[in-house]
């Protein structure tokens, strides 16, 4: 087998930039409406200048919404996933899907010199080279699944139906997503 794509495409080619950027004192729903107004799925949270945290739409739901708590009265401190994991602009995709793999999250912060300069995710990355799938599972085996340290749930494609889902669950050896782990749930699946 060649080598990845992904080994000649490097993370400055992918990632997403600017970020958009809040202060950990703003509140849950200026983060939901800034992620509407330009179709984002993450803001990055600064505390006296500097980035300290990333919030998610995710977090939104499953910290703010799920609880039922008044998006105007939560601060993104309060939700945000911390400390940030970030990578060079220079480091290729491959070794960005390891270390989103290895850590069990799905985005890092593209940072030089202490500036950062982007945001990539593992949607992005996704896009632009399926033939990295093959990594991603590999790196599963491995390691016996991701370590999910922040995120109950995965962003990737679905081992039964192929779709995009950012809520794959692992039973037995397969990532599935809501939908098909509904269906197998159905179905007389023996899950050890």
């Amino acid at each position: 087998m060649g080598p990845f794509l992904s080994e000649e495409i490097t993370v400055r080619e992918v990632m997403t930039s600017p970020v958009i950027e809040l202060d950990g004192d703003s509140k849950a729903n200026e983060a939901g409406e800034i992620m509407a107004k330009y179709r984002i799925s993450s803001i990055l949270v600064r505390r006296g200048g500097n980035p300290v945290g990333i919030v998610t739409k995710r977090d939104l739901v499953e910290k703010v919404v799920a609880l039922d708590k008044k998006p105007s009265e939560v601060r993104l401190e309060e939700i945000m996933s911390s400390p940030l994991v970030t990578i060079s602009p220079s480091a290729t995709l491959e070794e960005a899907v390891r270390l989103m793999t290895r850590l069990g999250i799905s985005r890092l912060i593209v940072s030089y010199k202490g500036n950062v300069q982007g945001i990539i995710s593992l949607k992005d990355v996704l896009k632009i080279t399926p033939d990295i799938i093959a990594v991603i599972k590999e790196q599963f085996k491995l390691s016996g699944g991701p370590i999910l340290k922040r995120e109950s749930y995965l962003e990737g494609y679905c081992d039964s139906c192929g779709e995009w889902s950012d809520m794959l669950v692992r039973i037995d050896d397969q990532y599935v997503c809501e939908e098909c782990r509904l269906e197998l749930e159905k179905g007389s699946v023996t899950r050890t």
